[in-house]
């Protein structure tokens, strides 16, 4: 008898959801569970902030806006809708598109900049083969740093800041040490003079589809124990919005303080280089390929979407510039957008045929986005 008292409960209650759904929703709701979704119907109403299931933030709004204005709702199967009683239309918990608050992130940059007495000083016509950056050229440069028994901070690998406590590198970089970054710095025995200090490494971030003998993914992020205080030599750095992609015979730069030869030790001072992309058919086809580095790290699919390659016969990244940026001028502003890591660069450090292996940042956007700024709409 309790059993099917309870079974006619829980039918019951299932039609009544079933009905609330349809009142609520205008059946979209009930659509979406039905084709084996998930679907949440929130109490807030038309221009109203919301939560997603995702854990970011968005705003209420009629689901062709959103999608006109070039806003994002969750997916097909996983969709937060607000409430409704329009049976016409679905309002959706809509969130800007990852580009779009990469653009107002950037906008922010450039006002805290002017704010802070920060001039134009990016010189992109002008590392291996490169040159010595100047003082407070590249601010959002960063160096990423071991604590070891013996050596104190050592610095391994590069990185750049995009947000006063987010730092951007390249996977491989990340061990199971503790971690610091150094912000703000040139010539990196300025920590004698106390000019730079290092900042301790909260939580380090790896893609999920990271896996160190394929360097696909190779990407990460650093959450830094406290905020960056921003100065003309410690400013966030753009990430890549403005629809322009990297695609073969396009001019960068790249910075760091790897090793300007394979017998130089790592440099001390920042060096900076002007370098030029191929295409991914050109790379994919080139020979020598499979040169690069260990045999134990290979890329079995091939050159994905996800990689830059680079021309490094002249000019290029060496050991010590991983995690490095790969940046590109942005017209009429002096700024960059940070477009590429540096993942595998050759292992002689001179002249060479074999392309450069560089992350491109635009591929992994929406994750970045997702990750450190999940209350901006």
């Amino acid at each position: 008898m309790h059993c099917c008292v309870g079974l006619v409960t829980r039918r019951v209650l299932w039609w009544m959801r079933f009905v609330w759904m349809v009142m609520e929703a205008n059946w979209w709701c009930l659509l979406v569970v039905l084709l084996g979704g998930v679907c949440v119907v929130s109490g807030q109403g038309t221009g109203q902030s919301c939560s997603r299931l995702d854990g970011t933030r968005g705003i209420c709004v009629d689901l062709q806006e959103c999608l006109s204005q070039g806003g994002s709702i969750e997916g097909a199967t996983h969709v937060q809708l607000c409430s409704n009683r329009d049976f016409d239309r679905a309002i959706v918990c809509c969130r800007s598109s990852p580009a779009t608050i990469a653009r107002n992130m950037c906008a922010k940059w450039h006002q805290n900049r002017r704010q802070s007495g920060g001039g134009c000083s990016v010189t992109v016509p002008l590392v291996r083969g490169g040159q010595e950056a100047r003082v407070g050229e590249f601010p959002h440069m960063v160096s990423l740093l071991q604590d070891t028994p013996r050596r104190g901070y050592r610095h391994v690998c590069g990185g750049s800041l995009i947000a006063p406590d987010w730092v951007l590198t390249a996977a491989h970089c990340i061990q199971n040490s503790r971690l610091w970054v150094r912000l703000g710095a040139h010539d990196l025995r300025e920590e004698e003079r106390g000019i730079s200090l290092p900042v301790e490494v909260l939580n380090s971030i790896i893609h999920p589809n990271y896996k160190d003998q394929r360097r696909y993914n190779d990407i990460a992020l650093l959450h830094l124990r406290h905020k960056a205080p921003i100065t003309p030599r410690i400013q966030p750095a753009c990430l890549p919005h403005s629809g322009r992609r990297v695609e073969g015979g396009v001019q960068m730069i790249v910075a760091g303080w790897g090793k300007t030869g394979l017998a130089d030790p790592i440099s001390d001072v920042l060096q900076k280089a002007k370098v030029r992309s191929i295409s991914r058919l050109e790379c994919a086809l080139h020979k020598q390929l499979g040169l690069l580095g260990s045999t134990s790290i290979s890329y079995p699919g091939g050159i994905t979407d996800s990689i830059i390659c680079l021309d490094e016969q002249v000019t290029g990244s060496c050991q010590g510039d991983s995690g490095g940026p790969l940046m590109l001028g942005r017209n009429g502003e002096c700024a960059v957008e940070v477009v590429g890591l540096v993942s595998r660069g050759v292992s002689e450090c001179s002249g060479t045929k074999v392309p450069g292996i560089y992350t491109r940042v635009e591929y992994f956007l929406d994750w970045i986005v997702d990750t450190i700024w999940k209350n901006e709409l």
